[in-house]
């Protein structure tokens, strides 16, 4: 039976975003004012990110972030 693939953390997407863009630690401090040692705990999966930090560090690199499993929303009138 073959394996089922395991999703990976909203944490760990983030850090290969990080790590593709080819953007430095350094700069993403610059740009975003996260702490460069909060960053580097996240980057090393030591620790976390605040929700401020997540969207701040997304909107860097250009990303949207939404759940693969959201239910579309009900067209209104619709029952």
């Amino acid at each position: 039976m073959p394996k089922k693939k395991q999703r990976l953390s909203l944490s760990d997407e983030l850090r290969q975003a990080v790590e593709r863009s080819g953007v430095s630690r350094y700069s993403i401090w610059q740009q975003t004012g996260i702490d460069q040692g909060s960053l580097s705990k996240f980057m090393d999966g030591e620790r976390g990110l605040s929700i401020e930090s997540i969207d701040k560090l997304a909107d860097l690199l250009g990303l949207h972030i939404c759940s693969a499993d959201a239910k579309q929303p009900r067209p209104k009138g619709r029952r």
